[in-house]
């Protein structure tokens, strides 16, 4: 689990661009690792409950749903 965490954590802060804004949604992420999208919404979840994640886009005003990772998570990933 600690290893799709830190995957898909890498796969936002490699898909954001340099001022942290994503525009790739839950779907996109599980093609972009190869993962069950079942899983990639399951670990956002997880994330976003610990902190690691904020809104980038939400479904109701932008018709995607995306987020980008806190300092925090940024500061994880950086780090390895």
């Amino acid at each position: 689990m600690t290893g799709i965490l830190k995957s898909v954590m890498k796969a936002i802060y490699n898909l954001s661009d340099e001022d942290n804004y994503n525009l790739y949604d839950a779907e996109d992420i599980s093609e972009y690792l190869g993962l069950k999208l079942e899983v990639v919404e399951n670990i956002l979840e997880v994330l976003m409950d610990a902190g690691c994640l904020s809104e980038c886009m939400n479904l109701h005003d932008d018709g995607i749903q995306t987020y980008c990772l806190t300092d925090k998570a940024i500061d994880m990933v950086e780090v390895g």
